[in-house]
């Protein structure tokens, strides 16, 4: 090697090691960049000439420059409820534009706010996607699960407000059992009422009240142990007029005792030759012992009092089963109800929005419901150290990354979300200031080969003096 060659040699170390700074100093620069990727550079000689003999001709070294995109960084709490962090593998898809009409990138920089339009975007400006849900929590709309064109900007402004009516009720109680014999006086009418509220469809409170009221003995009979049940409804235009209208009937032998025997059409008071048991059970019509038109559904197996309700909501009623333990019984004691449950909600407006493990978007409403709104979807590549970095800490979706896959968080190989947190740079300053210091050393030894080459090229032009 000659000194003219030590001189392009060292130069392209000079130059190497620029390269290595700029990144450096990147790096620090963004040390507090939130999914900032901490860039690395690599080097690789250069050989002009090289033989099997070994001799070579040397040319110096190069500098790449590459985004350590596949290294997570420190996840760190923050308490805002649309901060968003990824718990392992995965980016957030993200587009350009609200409309979801522009490029979508990958991106792990989840520091997201809504616009003055309700979306969610994060501080380089691009809009959060996922997979709007609708109020039964599935799917509006999909081009596919795999397919990033099916997913919209999430946008909260959408769900501005919330009711959801009544779809399913439980009501159990527990009867006197002392009540069905010759009771005189006889009980006054509303002495075993109780009262329920249900959501109609535009989620204004009504009452359904139940009243039970014993069939009564002849005097030296033994005790009847059938109870009519009526239900009334606060929505019904007539007042008075039942919803649900049945008889129940009540084992008490040594097996399941004090549980339901059998629910029959009617309500079971009228005087008639047939006894309870051979009664027609609902929902069968063809046999009716009584002058009261049967009034509701009874699935003897389901243990449900289906009603329609003047709300507009036809309601499955948890009475209990036949024989089932769990139910309306009659045991000695006093008439309580023992157990009420009712889903629905009132109206409610929006109050906050989160971001569950499982990457659903979660509105939580002033009428003490959430549900999820959108399903947040986090893409996933073979090599994501092959994806092309863009502005604002987003990757292009590139050849060299492979084919994207759509996963739910939490499944396959995708990590959980964390909502209220934020990924870190993975930058380590000590690293970067140890690295400063070695390019230093570097680029003050390659101007000193340089300097040595230029006195020994300057000896060899005195040699003619």
């Amino acid at each position: 090697m000659s000194a003219l060659d030590a001189l392009r040699t060292s130069l392209s170390g000079m130059n190497a090691q620029t390269t290595k700074l700029a990144g450096i100093s990147n790096n620090i620069a963004n040390s507090s960049t939130v999914g900032y990727k901490r860039v690395s550079t690599q080097f690789e000689s250069l050989v002009l000439d090289g033989a099997s003999s070994g001799s070579t001709a040397m040319a110096g070294t190069a500098a790449h420059n590459r985004v350590s995109i596949s290294q997570v960084g420190q996840v760190q709490k923050t308490g805002v409820d649309t901060d968003i962090a990824v718990n392992g593998n995965g980016f957030f898809v993200v587009n350009e534009h609200a409309a979801s009409n522009g490029k979508y990138l990958a991106t792990r920089a989840g520091s997201f706010r809504t616009d003055e339009f309700g979306n969610l975007v994060n501080s380089a400006g691009y809009f959060l996607q996922g997979t709007k849900l609708g109020a039964n929590g599935q799917a509006v709309g999909s081009l596919g699960d795999n397919n990033v064109d099916s997913l919209q900007t999430v946008n909260i402004n959408s769900v501005s407000a919330s009711a959801a009516p009544t779809t399913a009720m439980k009501f159990y109680a527990n009867l006197p059992a002392d009540q069905t014999g010759n009771i005189t006086p006889p009980p006054s009418a509303n002495a075993f009422q109780s009262s329920v509220d249900y959501y109609d469809p535009l989620g204004k409170a009504q009452t359904l009240t139940f009243t039970f009221t014993p069939k009564l003995a002849a005097a030296g009979a033994p005790d009847t142990n059938i109870w009519s049940l009526q239900v009334t409804d606060s929505a019904t235009p007539a007042a008075g007029n039942p919803v649900a209208s049945v008889a129940i009937e009540f084992n008490t032998g040594a097996t399941n005792a004090g549980t339901i025997k059998g629910v029959y059409a009617g309500n079971g008071l009228q005087t008639d030759s047939a006894s309870p048991s051979t009664l027609a059970a609902v929902p069968n019509p063809d046999h009716t012992a009584t002058t009261v038109s049967p009034v509701g559904t009874y699935d003897p197996t389901l243990g449900t009092l289906t009603i329609a309700t003047g709300g507009g909501v036809t309601l499955p009623i948890d009475i209990g089963a036949i024989g089932a333990t769990a139910g309306m019984t009659q045991l000695q004691g006093d008439f309580t109800a023992t157990r009420i449950e009712k889903d629905g909600s009132a109206f409610g407006l929006l109050q906050r929005v989160s971001v569950a493990d499982d990457g659903k978007v979660m509105a939580t409403f002033s009428n003490g419901q959430s549900r999820p709104i959108y399903q947040l979807k986090l893409a996933l590549f073979a090599n994501p150290d092959g994806l092309n970095p863009v502005r604002g800490d987003a990757y292009e979706m590139a050849k060299d990354a492979g084919a994207v896959r759509l996963l739910n968080p939490g499944t396959g190989a995708a990590g959980a979300t964390s909502g209220g947190a934020l990924e870190a740079s993975n930058v380590d300053i000590g690293t970067e200031l140890t690295n400063l210091i070695e390019t230093q050393r570097a680029y003050s030894s390659n101007a000193s080969v340089i300097h040595t080459a230029d006195q020994m090229l300057q000896e060899a032009a005195d040699l003619k003096r």
